[in-house]
């Protein structure tokens, strides 16, 4: 019976270390999927912003609608106080949303730097200004999610495998 509940834990210890590595890494796969969303997001704001001639909160609801990640929530919350809110600017807005917003997104802080930066010229500049901020924010995220894939490519499989690594180790040691 000892030897039951001992066989028993020590299995529940490698299994635990393996959800470990694999919940590890999979934050590297959820930052590329995360980012590939933002930019199809921009891309859709940028599109709507040349050719159709609605209010920011109507294009960030569609925009939010639209999404697949967490990320959407920016957006949609962005639109509703966009519509309840007269004193602020929208680019305040949206740079308050993304701060409050970015602990449950899977991003690191520099692209949520980047992010924040959309909101300097919401509602601010011309149709000309914004759109060259639109772009220039999806270069920067381009270039974030470049990085994101190599991160990915060189830590997904090592740190799925330290956790089934360390849970050997600690088996050999308990043994």
């Amino acid at each position: 019976m000892l030897l039951l509940i001992k066989f028993l834990s020590l299995l529940l210890i490698l299994c635990l270390s393996t959800f470990i590595g694999i919940l590890i890494a999979s934050k590297y796969n959820l930052r590329v999927k995360e980012l590939e969303d933002i930019i199809s997001a921009l891309e859709l704001l940028e599109t709507r912003v040349k050719y159709t001639y609605d209010t920011i909160s109507d294009s960030f609801e569609f925009i939010s609608m639209n999404m697949k990640s967490r990320a959407s929530r920016i957006f949609m919350i962005t639109a509703g106080n966009l519509k309840d809110s007269r004193n602020m600017s929208a680019g305040d807005i949206f740079r308050n949303v993304v701060d409050e917003e970015a602990s449950f997104l899977d991003i690191n802080l520099e692209d949520i730097d980047i992010l924040k930066g959309l909101g300097t010229s919401l509602g601010q500049t011309d149709l000309e200004g914004q759109l060259k901020n639109i772009i220039l924010i999806k270069d920067l995220l381009r270039k974030q999610l470049n990085d994101a894939i190599e991160s990915k490519n060189k830590n997904y499989k090592l740190s799925r495998n330290m956790g089934v690594f360390i849970g050997l180790v600690i088996l050999i040691i308990l043994i």
